[in-house]
């Protein structure tokens, strides 16, 4: 693959990663929620599931995934309505005093929002379509194209991972200033809605 190629890939991929999508979503809000460390334990769910599908891609899994029509569909919409469950348990969570110990506040440990992450990231499968699309308009045909296809992968999972953590970074840095009993329920409506319009927006988004 030649140098100028693979700039190209890398210029394609951070214009894609700054459209904001459901992962990047739900990444803020829980950086507004929770703070920074949050939004990190939420963005290795995300990058373990992104790896999870590139690997899917390297494998040779993503056309037949496409191929599966009605049961991609239902992988698709499961994603969506997991992420409006979530947006209306943000929309209804009560008031967090800021004086109680940690442990008595409710918010996820590290464990559920990984998971979160993971599951938000992985149950959609139009981006493995996307990315099976995508990544040969950048393998040099001249040459093998396993070792492109993996330096392609690995290049574009380091992208997302960076452009997605300081999506989730600069929202972390938002919690201190939301931690009154009036902006914390105008947060909680705030992302609430957000991650209910996210989850309607992928349910009815077609390609």
């Amino acid at each position: 693959m030649s140098l100028e190629l693979y700039l190209g890939f890398i210029a394609a991929t951070l214009i894609l990663c700054v459209m904001p999508g459901p992962v990047v979503t739900w990444l803020v809000a829980s950086g507004i929620r929770q703070g920074p460390r949050a939004a990190l334990t939420g963005l290795a769910g995300t990058t373990s599931a992104l790896i999870v599908h590139m690997g899917l891609v390297l494998a040779g899994l993503a056309p037949l995934l496409a191929a599966l029509g009605p049961w991609a569909e239902a992988i698709r919409l499961a994603g969506a309505v997991y992420l409006v469950w979530l947006g209306i348990q943000a929309f209804r969570a009560p008031y967090e005093d800021p004086h109680l110990p940690e442990a008595a506040k409710n918010h996820a440990n590290g464990r559920t929002l990984f998971r979160r992450g993971f599951i938000i990231g992985v149950t959609n499968p139009k981006s493995l379509a996307f990315y099976a699309a995508f990544f040969p308009q950048f393998v040099d045909a001249s040459a093998p194209a396993g070792p492109q296809l993996l330096l392609l992968a690995a290049t574009f999972v380091t992208v997302a991972t960076f452009s997605d953590g300081a999506f989730a970074l600069a929202a972390g840095k938002l919690a201190p200033y939301l931690k009154g009993k009036r902006a914390q329920m105008l947060r909680n409506r705030i992302t609430g809605s957000v991650l209910v319009t996210a989850g309607v927006g992928l349910a009815l988004s077609r390609r």
